[in-house]
């Protein structure tokens, strides 16, 4: 016998005249994620929709689904004929199967088929009375313990006693493309995942400096992508050699402007990369005063070096929320692996925090930087990720 999921959306349903595209992207993304499953199967019912799958499959395809945006939830579903008392019968068997007896419940049904001879108010009142009589399980109706869910319709009809959580969100690939400046941080990959949830499709640039820094660099961000790809990206990921350059920048004077003037090269360099991928907008993992670049002054000077807008998600966040969402998303562990990176390397002792264009651009008289983040961008390696495996290309 089958094993039904039933999918459930949530803010696609506040779209409008244009909702069919949305549902159409996201209905794209799930049968692309359940590709390497076979027999299962998805079924579009009523704004929502079912999985099929084999019994032994539903805890991995319920993996697959929760992280797919646009989804709020999966719930493993028993699939019946309508009647009312088939409906009650399964409701109670399903309660009496669950493995702890919970503190409270309460039912909830749909009746989309309006030729059956009942209401969903008969089907809550009633099957939930038979649920408080049989098993002595306390109603709540507003913060239940246990909710029992049953739809009644003319194409489908089933009951269900379970919710897995999804993401929620967009699908991606919605609402354009973006590149993000990705590091081996916290802050980057979780700005990455955010806006994958806003349904963007997403490439990453990241910088690395040999021969300061050593390939275990590029291999931990690369990690960090691989850890990323199963919600939906990155596709391709930049990987741009910054010693040479950077090292250059750190004779500029004053010396305390360095980083911002690292910030502003990487800025150009990814902004060349992403108009090359036809992106829209560049995407940082900045935060309002958490170090020294990140002042308000210093991150106006810093945008001011990039052709594309930047998008900031987590401005308004703390570190202990960026922090939180990262161990959810299951990037934190790979983040906090001690590595060198080129954010540290060639760091001045007394950063500058309040940057002055006038000082920044004297700074940078006498240099074609176009020239360099041009050559910057024309030898960085591009990592392509697939179903496969990553793929390396020669710039």
């Amino acid at each position: 016998m089958k094993t039904h999921l039933v999918l459930r959306i949530g803010e696609i349903f506040l779209k409008g005249s244009n909702r069919h595209m949305f549902m159409n992207q996201l209905e794209k993304n799930i049968r692309r994620a359940l590709h390497r499953h076979a027999d299962v199967r998805l079924h579009r019912f009523h704004g929502r929709y079912t999985v099929t799958c084999e019994p032994g499959q539903q805890e991995a395809v319920i993996g697959v689904l929760s992280r797919i945006f646009g989804l709020t939830s999966i719930s493993p579903a028993v699939v019946v004929e309508p009647q009312f008392q088939t409906l009650s019968d399964t409701a109670l068997a399903l309660v009496q199967a669950l493995p702890q007896k919970p503190a409270s419940f309460c039912v909830k049904a749909r009746r989309t088929d309006k030729r059956l001879p009942y209401t969903s108010i008969d089907l809550e009142r009633d099957v939930g009375g038979v649920i408080h009589e049989t098993c002595h399980i306390p109603v709540n109706l507003t913060r239940p313990d246990l909710l029992v869910e049953i739809h009644a319709g003319q194409d489908l009809s089933f009951v269900c006693v379970n919710r897995h959580a999804a993401p929620g969100g967009l699908p991606v690939g919605i609402s354009g493309r973006l590149e993000v400046l990705l590091s081996g941080g916290i802050d980057s990959p979780v700005a990455l995942w955010m806006m994958l949830k806003r349904g963007a499709t997403v490439n990453a640039t990241s910088f690395y400096s040999p021969p300061w820094v050593g390939d275990e660099a590029k291999q931990k961000v690369e990690a960090l992508c691989r850890v990323l790809r199963p919600w939906g990206g990155p596709n391709k990921l930049h990987m741009v050699a910054y010693g040479e350059v950077q090292k250059i920048l750190r004779e500029c004077r004053p010396h305390k402007l360095a980083t911002v003037l690292y910030r502003r090269m990487m800025m150009r360099t990814a902004g060349l990369i992403a108009q090359d991928n036809r992106a829209l907008a560049l995407v940082t993992g900045e935060s309002l005063g958490q170090v020294a670049s990140q002042t308000m002054h210093n991150l106006i000077a810093i945008e001011q070096a990039s052709p594309l807008p930047v998008l900031r998600p987590l401005l308004g966040f703390d570190k202990y929320q960026t922090v939180e969402l990262a161990q959810q998303i299951g990037t934190y562990e790979t983040s906090i692996i001690p590595c060198a990176d080129s954010c540290t390397l060639f760091a001045p002792d007394h950063p500058e925090t309040h940057a002055h264009m006038e000082e920044v651009e004297h700074a940078e008289a006498g240099m074609d930087l176009r020239a360099m983040a041009l050559d910057l961008a024309r030898n960085a390696v591009c990592v392509k990720f697939s179903e496969d495996g990553p793929r390396r290309e020669s710039p």
